[in-house]
């Protein structure tokens, strides 16, 4: 894109230039100043120096000279010198009606002239007069001369002195088209830069590079660009004339070395340009100090040597008061007279220097008293109650106390959390665990009171008593989990740990489990390895962990859907990962499900206490082993993982 860009304005030039100038009127222009007039004047001496006198001053310039015509005679025109081929008076005449400029002067033998122009008013003639001196007493040497110059309209065939004026006097306005172009295209080419999106531009590899690039060598490549430029123009364009020529030549002729040497030049230019925007750009994203100062080496280095300083004058005048502050206070004090010394040796100056270092002091003396305030105002809050207080990480002297502070204040803050939860706990344990010892125990009551009459059949009387077994059964259930469930989460729990097969162990739950897996209509995918996976566990305690987790899964899936079981191992651990979609609407935290009591189906209306899961993670605990949950919707995710064991 810029490479195109740099073209374009680069080519930009020539048809510009033709529309805003053009040869003739360069030309015209050229004729009507003074610096023509003293072209003319400068040429006429040398005609008469070298040509009617015949003294050896010679000028290549002069005798190439074919654009300007010229013819010069005395009076009695014994001699004339002309560069015209044939200077018959009605040949004359002819070139001068076809001529865009001619000028005809007649001096007298008292050496006063007398100037005949095609410009009439416009032509400044005592400009002429004073560049032959007619007015001083070197007059008489131009006595009796009848001088005529003539210009053609058409100089596209030549190449002298005369031409190479007109393009002199013409490439200031070249060179100020050139640069306003490039300025105007600068502009647009900014106004591109800074609307390009940042997030695109970073993207970029060269822009990449540039930002990261440190300061000295993006300042490098400008200083490098600005050098092969100088360089290369005084090597190509040497200080000479026809060095000049050849620049003028370039610039106003717009040849084919023109495009040779600004397309690139103009490239590169560009390219820095837009990449320093980039930059800025850059610096404003990321911050002035990491994008500016800290991609800087010189930055870096003061940025060292300040938090070298920084940290050096820290540690002198850091105060732990928790140890002993004697020594710590002596250094200060000495520090102290040690700079009062110094200011006193610099004399009159020294009051200067006693100013700033009593602002020194003033301002880490006030920054002592703002700390010890805002430390009574977080004692005072946190006295009251109020534990949403937050203290300075960097508080000099009274970092110590601070850090106490914070500990009493988090340490108040967990023990009111877990009182809060606890007595939570507390309230729906004794609901669920009345509810759940209520609905069987009622159901006995009920039955031994309808058994108590004497009219019921024996047919009901076996219903009666085949619904108080399961009751019975249901209670004593209730109780014998409950227990268990008491005795692992307190990790009264004796545990006979063996080296198995954990793999073996879970497919084994699985066969004893197998008629409730096919009475259900759960389709169960599993990815298990093949090999041996040895742990150190209490076999009995794991094959009730896996229990409980199927159990759980049959209990509360959705009928009709799919179960994914996966095992995945690593040189540690294995990792068994369930992973089922609920019947139920899980409306309740993932920690929430492993608490006693605590059940997916939140109306209690499914056979079960709500210990499974929870003695299930505590049996889990006891054998170094973890038990996570994860809720996403209604996707149940339950992850129990084991230690492997060391020596096999």
């Amino acid at each position: 894109m810029i490479l195109i860009f740099a073209v374009v304005s680069v080519g930009s030039y020539a048809p510009v230039k033709e529309i805003v100038f053009n040869t003739e009127g360069n030309t015209k222009a050229y004729i009507q100043s003074n610096n023509f007039i003293y072209t003319l004047a400068n040429l006429t001496r040398y005609l008469k120096k070298s040509k009617l006198e015949g003294k050896d001053w010679y000028n290549y310039r002069y005798e190439e000279l074919k654009s300007i015509k010229y013819y010069i005679s005395n009076k009695d025109k014994a001699i004339s010198i002309s560069n015209m081929s044939d200077v018959t008076e009605n040949e004359v005449q002819e070139q001068i009606n076809k001529s865009q400029f001619y000028m005809h002067v007649k001096i007298d033998e008292n050496g006063n002239p007398k100037i005949e122009s095609s410009l009439g008013e416009k032509f400044n003639k005592s400009a002429f007069i004073d560049g032959l001196n007619l007015r001083h007493v070197k007059k008489m040497e131009y006595a009796n001369l009848d001088i005529l110059y003539i210009v053609p309209k058409n100089l596209d065939n030549y190449n002298d002195i005369f031409i190479y004026n007109i393009k002199d006097f013409s490439i200031m306005s070249y060179c100020i088209l050139i640069l306003a172009i490039g300025a105007l295209s600068i502009i647009i080419l900014s106004i591109i830069a800074f609307s390009i999106p940042y997030d695109i531009q970073r993207e970029i590899p060269i822009c990449r590079f540039f930002n990261k690039m440190f300061l000295e060598f993006k300042g490098l490549f400008w200083l490098g660009f600005i050098c092969c430029v100088c360089i290369g123009g005084i090597y190509y364009f040497d200080n000479s004339l026809e060095g000049w020529s050849k620049f003028i030549d370039i610039i106003y002729s717009t040849n084919v070395y023109f495009y040779l040497i600004l397309i690139p030049i103009t490239f590169v230019l560009y390219l820095l340009i837009y990449l320093s925007i980039v930059y800025i750009k850059y610096i404003y994203h990321t911050g002035f100090k990491k994008g500016f100062i800290e991609n800087s080496i010189l930055g870096k280095i003061c940025i060292y040597i300040f938090r070298k300083i920084k940290k050096t004058f820290q540690e002198i005048i850091k105060i732990d008061v928790t140890k002993d502050i004697h020594k710590k206070l002596i250094i200060i004090l000495g520090i102290n007279l040690i700079a009062l010394w110094i200011i006193a040796l610099f004399g009159p100056f020294g009051i200067v220097l006693g100013g700033i270092y009593t602002l020194f002091l003033f301002k880490y003396l006030l920054k002592l008293i703002l700390k010890v305030k805002a430390l009574n105002d977080a004692s005072k809050k946190l006295s009251e109650g109020d534990f949403n207080i937050a203290f300075e990480e960097n508080m000099g002297i009274f970092s110590p106390i601070c850090e106490n502070l914070n500990n009493i204040k988090d340490g108040f803050k967990v023990a009111i959390d877990k009182e809060i939860k606890s007595q939570q706990m507390k309230t729906e344990l004794i609901s669920n665990v009345s509810h759940d010892l209520k609905t069987p125990l009622t159901s006995i009551i009920t039955y031994i009171d309808l058994l108590k009459k004497e009219e019921i059949k024996d047919e009901t009387q076996k219903e009666y008593i085949n619904i108080l077994d399961r009751k019975s059964k249901r209670l004593k259930a209730l109780i014998e989990d409950l227990f268990e469930a008491s005795k692992a989460s307190s990790g009264n729990i004796d545990l006979n740990l063996e080296k198995l097969d954990v793999v073996a162990l879970f497919r084994q739950t699985l066969g004893e489990m197998e008629e409730k897996i096919n009475q259900s209509t759960l389709q169960m995918k599993m990815k298990l390895p093949e090999n041996k996976v040895i742990c150190e566990l209490d076999g009995r305690r794991t094959y009730r962990v896996f229990e409980n987790i199927m159990s759980n899964i049959l209990k509360y899936a959705m009928p009709h859907s799919r179960v994914y079981i996966d095992a995945l191992e690593d040189e540690k651990e294995i990792s068994f990962i369930f992973k089922n979609i609920s019947a139920y609407e899980m409306n309740f935290d993932a920690d929430e499900i492993t608490e006693r009591f605590t059940r997916g189906d939140k109306s209690r209306n499914t056979e079960g206490s709500g210990l499974g899961l929870a003695i299930a993670k505590s049996l889990m605990e006891l054998q170094n082993g973890n038990l996570s949950i994860t809720i996403d919707g209604d996707l149940f995710k339950l992850i129990v993982t084991f230690q492997k064991s060391e020596n096999i």
